[in-house]
């Protein structure tokens, strides 16, 4: 494997990693603050007809699950080369 390979695997790891914990914090923690509807109101924001709070979510879980399939077919398929 040529050197340049390794390094931009090697930043491209860092990356899908990044955006992973990012994805995993913003999804159940405090990202859930950011849309949370406030108090008293008596209509909550929906999303395609799901209350906002559930869609926020799935959004989240979304970009965990492209990025596991990014690394499978970029980074995990060619170690076994």
């Amino acid at each position: 494997m040529p050197a340049d390979n390794k390094s931009c695997c090697s930043k491209w790891t860092i990356f899908l990693i990044v955006v992973f914990l990012f994805a995993m914090v913003m999804g159940p923690g405090p990202g859930l603050l950011l849309i949370n509807p406030a108090e008293g109101e008596t209509q909550p924001a929906t999303l395609l007809g799901m209350p906002i709070v559930y869609a926020w979510s799935l959004i989240w879980f979304a970009v965990q699950a492209a990025v596991v399939v990014t690394a499978y077919v970029t980074i995990w398929s060619k170690e076994g080369d």
